[in-house]
């Protein structure tokens, strides 16, 4: 009767967020827990951001029991989680810190991963000569609940449709949130060798590019803003441009200019791709006159933080690097200054730090950051991401595009 009654508490007293996920021994058992992933022979701990059962990185939860804090959990208000099912976050992130480029978003509870609405599988869409009455269909194709195998048969299909989103009556919306959904795919699969991933991302530069094509032909100033990447476009009159990111603002600024035309600027986390010492996003800035001939302008960038950016985490070098979006390789440009005379000056008063770098007239990528973190430097899976980087059991090794 002891045994029976211990038993029986146990079993209560086996609260959700409290089990193990070394205790699960199957698949099932293991991804049913929802901060545990199976890696083919051994449940293990899923990345913070990726995690779905927020108990587990509470006070007392498995994953959050001192002095062994895995994953702090993210309280925020009812409405974010509609949009987001970030729950969990590293214990290096701010407190309740909804980190902009681990942000994910809710799969859908309707719709399918291999078809659209109307039932037109991804294989049928992709022989389908390609038309106007079809682009509301597209857009119906679940691109969060996809594999890697569906995600590349969609790339092919929104490939497939490019000279029809252009002229599409429809506002961008739709296109923009696709693409958005695709970042975050290729950011969270692990299943994918460097030989795959590479050509799928440069499918996914192919539909940006067509986006931002789009936007030329529109003509009216936009900005869109989403976690992985964003756009913004104004007309050369305004002589600036500023797009935000990750604890930092971007503004682009010029006074001459020779044709009335447009500015457009593309900015875009590299943590998805496997970089981890960066301090912004890379921006990418290009010039077009009125009919879309590309242009060049003189030009100066202000990155602005709010924090001394010459003691995080401590002091270290910071420079300009320039990126190439084709290879997914960095060049460093030079090194910033800081001080009073210096290219990054620290306010006191307004606790902010200002990189001016002028001028500058070719049209490229540019990102600001320290030395950065090797492949085989970094300790943790959710920063070891292809294709720069290789998760192997438990360490990081370079996997150089």
């Amino acid at each position: 009767m002891i045994i029976f009654i211990s038993a029986i508490l146990n079993v209560v007293n086996s609260f959700v967020g409290d089990q193990t996920c070394s205790s699960k021994v199957t698949q099932s058992t293991c991804q049913n827990l929802g901060y545990c992933f199976w890696d083919g022979s051994i449940c293990q701990v899923e990345d913070c951001y990726k995690i779905d059962e927020i108990a587990a990185c509470r006070t007392n939860g498995v994953l959050h029991i001192p002095p062994s804090i895995i994953c702090n959990s993210i309280e925020m208000d009812a409405y974010y989680y509609q949009i987001y099912a970030n729950v969990c976050n590293d214990p290096s992130d701010d407190p309740n810190e909804l980190v902009q480029h681990y942000i994910r978003y809710q799969e859908p509870k309707s719709g399918y991963p291999d078809k659209s609405s109307d039932g037109v599988t991804l294989a049928l869409w992709n022989t389908l000569f390609p038309q106007y009455g079809y682009i509301s269909q597209i857009y119906t194709i679940q691109i969060l609940k996809q594999n890697m195998v569906q995600l590349d048969q969609t790339l092919d299909i929104y490939i497939k449709y490019r000279s029809l989103f252009l002229y599409d009556t429809y506002w961008t919306y739709d296109q923009e949130k696709s693409i958005s959904y695709m970042f975050q795919q290729l950011r969270d699969d692990t299943t994918l060798i460097n030989t795959n991933k590479q050509p799928m991302i440069t499918k996914l530069w192919q539909i940006v590019d067509n986006l931002l094509e789009r936007f030329r032909i529109i003509g009216n100033n936009y900005t869109a803003i989403y976690p992985l990447y964003s756009i913004s476009q104004v007309s050369l009159s305004r002589q600036k441009v500023e797009l935000s990111g990750h604890k930092h603002v971007a503004t682009f600024k010029w006074t001459q200019y020779l044709y009335n035309g447009y500015v457009q600027l593309l900015g875009y986390d590299l943590h998805q791709f496997g970089f981890v010492g960066q301090l912004t996003q890379v921006y990418e800035i290009n010039v077009y006159e009125s009919g879309h001939t590309p242009l060049s302008l003189t030009y100066g960038i202000i990155f602005t933080f709010p924090y001394d950016i010459s003691l995080i985490p401590v002091p270290q070098l910071i420079y300009l690097y320039s990126f190439n979006k084709a290879t997914l390789q960095e060049t460093l440009i030079r090194q910033l200054s800081t001080g009073a005379f210096g290219d990054c000056i620290y306010d006191s008063d307004t606790k902010k730090t200002t990189c001016q770098i002028y001028p500058l007239s070719i049209n490229t990528q540019y990102f600001i950051g320290t030395t950065l973190t090797t492949c085989t430097s970094i300790t943790k899976r959710y920063q070891c991401k292809q294709p720069r980087c290789l998760w192997t059991g438990s360490i990081c090794t370079n996997n150089v595009p």
